[in-house]
């Protein structure tokens, strides 16, 4: 059995913000998997990083589907997840043709447009008729296989729902289990070799575990306007470096 060579430096770094990130994902439903991944691109070659962060946000996302179970909105889940599987499908068509700088590219490049999307506060938002969360699925599905996250588009259509918090915390986190259980599936189908990854993916995961524990307790008391804005220009300049590295 061969193991990826892992300085501890990095092993400790990148459980430290699995631990964050599960927090913050816990606190505001979404934008936790993107500023992981986002930094995960430094330590992990971009062919490989997509299927080991979705072994830990499948972790993370398992426990917050665990807390938040009965704030599901099944209806939701429902359609999302009919037409995942062959977005999925898809994805793994596609993937297999692209280069690990054209991956990283496309990775960095969604998660500066995620910072773009401003979900809707207002309690008077004509809702989405149902149908769109078959699309969703389809899309979602597809955007994992070659993006990682999509959390925050996610979010943003959720938020017509008009879902009090524990919903959209809950129901994101089952897209969230759901997506990253068929992507886990597919990457292994073809042939991706997870145990080599153990040593870092073991502590991220038990951290992601801790996060989501912590962020569920914070959840009522906490005011994360400041904390929103930090998170979002900390991942805009670690996805604008990572464009950066590609071209220089």
């Amino acid at each position: 059995m061969m193991f990826e060579p892992f300085l501890l430096s990095h092993i400790l770094i990148l459980s430290a913000f699995a631990m964050c990130t599960s927090a913050l994902t816990s606190l505001v439903g979404a934008g936790g998997g993107t500023a992981l991944l986002a930094l995960m691109l430094y330590f992990i070659p971009a062919a490989s990083v997509i299927p080991v962060h979705g072994c830990i946000q499948l972790i993370s996302n398992t426990t917050r589907v665990y807390l938040f179970w009965k704030y599901m909105n099944w209806g939701i889940i429902i359609r999302f997840a009919a037409l995942m599987p062959l977005g999925v499908y898809l994805g793994l068509l596609f993937h297999n043709s692209l280069t690990p700088e054209y991956i990283q590219l496309i990775i960095a490049s969604a998660i500066l447009l995620s910072l773009f999307i401003v979900p809707t506060k207002s309690s008077n938002t004509k809702k989405l008729p149902k149908a769109i969360f078959y699309i969703l699925g389809l899309f979602t599905g597809f955007g994992n296989i070659m993006v990682g996250v999509l959390a925050p588009v996610l979010a943003s259509v959720l938020r017509f729902e008009n879902l009090s918090k524990d919903e959209t915390v809950g129901t994101l986190g089952f897209f969230g289990f759901f997506g990253n259980l068929l992507k886990i599936a597919g990457f292994t189908v073809i042939g991706f070799s997870f145990v080599s990854y153990l040593p870092l993916l073991i502590p991220a995961c038990i951290a992601s575990i801790l996060g989501s524990v912590l962020g569920k307790a914070l959840l009522k008391r906490s005011s994360n306007k400041f904390f929103r804005y930090a998170f979002q220009t900390m991942i805009f300049l670690l996805s604008a470096n990572l464009i950066l590295d590609v071209f220089i």
